[in-house]
């Protein structure tokens, strides 16, 4: 496996200064930081006195969050400098009044309801100890920096799950006629939904789930009309207008719900929704970097964080389905 830019600095960091030298003068560094880093490097008295290596943990971090990427999206984010956000919700399929010629307009009367999103904090520690720095094993380093990224991006899956599983409760659940999920059960979710005047365009599923449509004999007939992605890449086309994604993390402890293959009430594993209409991710700060200030010694100390929070808006703009 090639060697990446952020071992590449830290080998530098470590490195005394005739090593330091032979690699300022290496194509093969070179290649690997680029000309940019290597004249900074150049001009610099010590790598502490740049911004690579910081540039480079928020890099990794952002890397390792990227395959765990689901729920940023499918749902609106909004941005606020706020500890909490209201949002006011009117409600759906309204119409407009006939009025005979010349007589006066009517002002639309509509309900609305307020929605109070809290924001949270949610932060961890990467697993990295003096001795990882001292040995340097910087490639356990930059794998323990991923890891991290991984877990804040599974932690904001995991909060908006949680909460459209407690609150996605305006439709009654689809309970699956059969004892797998099928096509046709996804098709009633879709109904259910626009039965509501809103219009779904998402799927969200379990791997079980997941498993369980991909056995849909629907699935392999529309592989033999030319849709090779089921059978070539294991992956769900887009059904009956919507959208798939597959989640895997658990709902949050004690949350009452779960997100499982467990044929039990309160279990679910799939939501057929329209994403514009049924939450909302307020986000405070995205993934970011704490206590990193010297780039060499505060390796052991950083902590990665993010402070969002998330509401359901419309609690009839989806529907769960029970796990089978």
């Amino acid at each position: 496996m090639a060697e990446s830019r952020f071992v590449k600095l830290l080998e530098y960091a470590f490195a005394g200064n005739a090593e330091r030298k032979r690699m300022l003068d290496s194509e093969a560094f070179k290649k690997i930081v680029g000309e940019r880093a290597v004249k900074e490097l150049l001009q610099a008295e010590d790598i502490s006195e740049t911004t690579l290596l910081q540039e480079e943990v928020i890099k990794k971090v952002y890397e390792g969050a990227e395959p765990a990427r689901c729920v940023r999206e499918v749902f609106p984010i909004q941005k606020t400098k706020s500890y909490a956000v209201r949002f006011i919700a009117g409600a759906a399929g309204t119409y407009a009044s006939e009025v005979a010629e010349g007589a006066e307009i009517p002002v639309g009367q509509e309900d609305y309801s307020k929605i109070d999103v809290e924001v949270k904090k949610y932060a961890t520690r990467p697993l990295i100890t003096k001795e990882m720095v001292d040995d340097c094993l910087f490639n356990i380093i930059e794998h323990e920096i991923r890891k991290a990224g991984f877990r804040l991006e599974n932690t904001l899956n995991r909060v908006v799950l949680t909460t459209l599983l407690k609150e996605l409760d305006g439709i009654s659940d689809i309970d699956p006629a059969g004892t797998h999920l099928a096509v046709t059960d996804i098709a009633k979710a879709v109904g259910a939904v626009k039965a509501k005047n809103w219009m779904p365009d998402t799927l969200i599923t379990h791997p079980m789930a997941e498993a369980q449509l991909l056995q849909d004999s629907n699935l392999v007939y529309v592989c033999y009309a030319g849709t090779e992605a089921p059978l070539r890449e294991g992956a769900i086309p887009r059904l009956l207008g919507l959208k798939p994604w597959t989640l895997s993390v658990t709902a949050e402890p004690n949350s009452g719900v779960y997100w499982d293959g467990t044929d039990a009430d309160n279990h679910y594993y799939a939501l057929v929704l329209d994403s514009q209409n049924t939450a909302v991710i307020v986000m405070r700060d995205d993934i970011t970097i704490e206590q990193y200030e010297d780039p060499i010694h505060d390796l052991v100390g950083i902590t990665a964080k993010m402070r969002f929070g998330v509401g359901v808006l419309r609690d009839d703009a989806g529907v769960r389905i029970l796990a089978k």
